[in-house]
């Protein structure tokens, strides 16, 4: 086996290496013999959920079910067919106990969660859903799609999305050329139709290779805008600073605080205590690491509503913030107004 084109990342990478791993047990027996096909097609319009046990619950990927599904113009979405928490919907949403990657294509339609807030697409879209992030879904009512998905679980699964790219605020990405994707797709639910009852290294290999697929599709910056603006800021930020425990906090402040981040997981990052990193930080910079924080968060909001057209919530998600709320209030300190006034100033400024 020759790497694919999509290992170009560590996140990909370390796919790439479950999957030799896996290609070297089924060649040695797990994989039934002739083609990765059964000759057992599945039907079309099919979901099937796998049955997990406590060595699958410890294991570092394992799948929990997946199906297709054509949704024809103006059907009743979703169809009543799941059970219990996997059935939504739309005036209620809901939260997943996993991750779930759809493919949707031939239509468009609609997405909304609490990071990404209201996100719309008019062709296809890979959507990615995580763990206790209410959402929902629907298709164009006139329109209809073909909807498919799996379900899966593990303990390397948020490293692997993280270190790809992957997160809430970036939940859904639209797609030109699905063929691809839909051929991995239909793989794995063949081979889910095929073995109902099990989790064999070669389901195991179909998850990571749609996984795979997904991270190839990944924008170079996940939407964001171009993050020179951000770089400058930072680099005057190190220029200030002669201390070299204090310059690595700030290069981590400012390449990781658009995701969750607090002062003690900066600390854990570095070798040194929280007290001796707060005091030296507040000698070379004058202000505190959370400001610092802060900081830089509000430069990539400012940013974003400046060159892009995206919902404020998701500016606040995206920038790091936990909700819009404390991105109003921080933004009315330092600029005195809303954030819609502050696009709807800077817009006012470049055309005049």
């Amino acid at each position: 086996m020759s790497p694919p084109r999509f290992a170009s990342s560590f996140a990909e990478l370390r796919l790439w290496r479950w999957l030799v791993v896996c290609h070297q047990v089924t060649s040695k027996g797990d994989a039934p013999s002739g083609s990765w096909f059964s000759s057992l097609q599945a039907p079309f319009d099919f979901h099937h959920y796998l049955p997990i046990n406590d060595a699958d619950l410890l294991s570092g990927l394992y799948l929990i079910g997946g199906g297709r599904r054509r949704i024809v113009s103006g059907a009743t979405y979703p169809p009543v067919e799941h059970p219990g928490v996997y059935q939504f919907q739309w005036s209620q949403g809901r939260e997943l106990p996993e991750y779930q990657i759809i493919l949707l294509s031939d239509g468009g339609g609609e997405f909304e969660s609490k990071p990404t807030g209201t996100m719309k697409w008019n062709d296809a879209a890979l959507v990615i859903l995580f763990p206790g992030v209410w959402h929902r879904y629907k298709p164009k009512p006139k329109q209809g799609w073909t909807e498919r998905w799996i379900s899966i679980h593990g303990q390397d699964v948020p490293t692997i999305f993280d270190e790809g790219g992957l997160s809430p605020e970036h939940a859904v990405i639209p797609l030109s050329n699905v063929e691809w994707c839909e051929q991995t797709f239909d793989t794995v639910l063949q081979r889910i139709a095929s073995e109902p009852t099990g989790q064999s290294a070669a389901l195991r290999i179909g998850a990571m290779q749609v996984m795979a697929v997904t991270l190839d599709h990944v924008p170079a910056k996940s939407n964001l805008p171009p993050d020179e603006p951000l770089s400058r800021v930072k680099d005057s930020v190190l220029n200030q600073v002669s201390d070299e425990l204090v310059k690595d906090a700030v290069s981590l402040i400012w390449t990781q605080s658009h995701r969750r981040m607090t002062v003690d997981h900066l600390v854990s990052q570095l070798p040194c205590t929280r007290r001796t990193l707060e005091r030296r930080f507040s000698t070379e910079l004058g202000h505190t690491i959370l400001d610092e924080i802060n900081r830089c968060r509000l430069t990539r909001a400012k940013m974003m509503l400046k060159q892009t057209t995206l919902p404020i919530k998701s500016i606040a998600y995206m920038s790091g913030f936990g909700d819009q709320e404390r991105l109003r209030v921080l933004l009315h300190q330092d600029e005195h107004c809303s954030p819609s006034e502050y696009r709807e100033r800077s817009h006012t400024q470049e055309s005049t």
